[in-house]
């Protein structure tokens, strides 16, 4: 199928076309009511620098998000390009999610695991119906860097790693989604001889 060639809307057609986007994966996760729970979702995005929020989707039919709206903090955590079974795991049986997984839970009841790319706490802003989803945009609280070093990729209903090796490393310059992108600071060479 060439690029001019359009299909009708079914929804294997629009699984497939939402598919070729890759996204990253994250960890929804807080403690509620003394449970642990969570999910994993690959919808996560970035929204507003000021104010600091964040957003990710979620089915209108999940039985895990009317528990975690409850939770006064949910954890993000990004999840790096070694977590596949964990995102597997977050996607079973509710009861054994956490069965064996290295995280941390804030004072709040923010869920974080660790070795993750990055890792957010947040809370609920608003939740916007659309359609058979939910758009839950969240308020940032806090963000850590993680360890991990590259994000888990979900495309095409698999997962996948960056691979850079025949791309230009240089950094972005211009604007992505209507803003300045910075410039890195030029590397300082004087003195640093070995």
């Amino acid at each position: 199928m060439n690029a001019q060639t359009l299909s009708p809307l079914d929804q294997r057609t629009l699984r497939d076309a939402f598919g070729a986007f890759p996204s990253g994966v994250v960890a929804v996760a807080a403690s509620v009511r003394g449970q642990l729970t969570g999910i994993a979702a690959s919808s996560f995005t970035s929204v507003s620098i000021d104010p600091p929020l964040v957003s990710f989707s979620i089915a209108t039919t999940s039985s895990t998000w009317p528990l975690l709206r409850e939770a006064s903090h949910l954890g993000i955590s990004v999840l790096a390009d070694h977590h596949d079974d964990i995102c597997r795991q977050l996607a079973g049986p509710r009861e054994q999610r956490f069965d064996g997984l290295p995280f941390a839970v804030t004072e709040d009841g923010a869920v974080l695991l660790d070795e993750a790319v990055a890792t957010f706490d947040v809370t609920v802003h608003e939740e916007i119906e659309a359609g058979d989803h939910l758009i839950v945009l969240l308020a940032l609280h806090a963000v850590g860097t993680g360890d991990g070093e590259h994000p888990l990729v979900f495309h095409r209903s698999g997962f996948a790693k960056l691979h850079r090796d025949d791309l230009d490393p240089a950094r972005l310059d211009g604007r992505i989604n209507g803003a300045e992108v910075s410039r890195a600071p030029a590397a300082d060479t004087e003195g640093d001889a070995a």
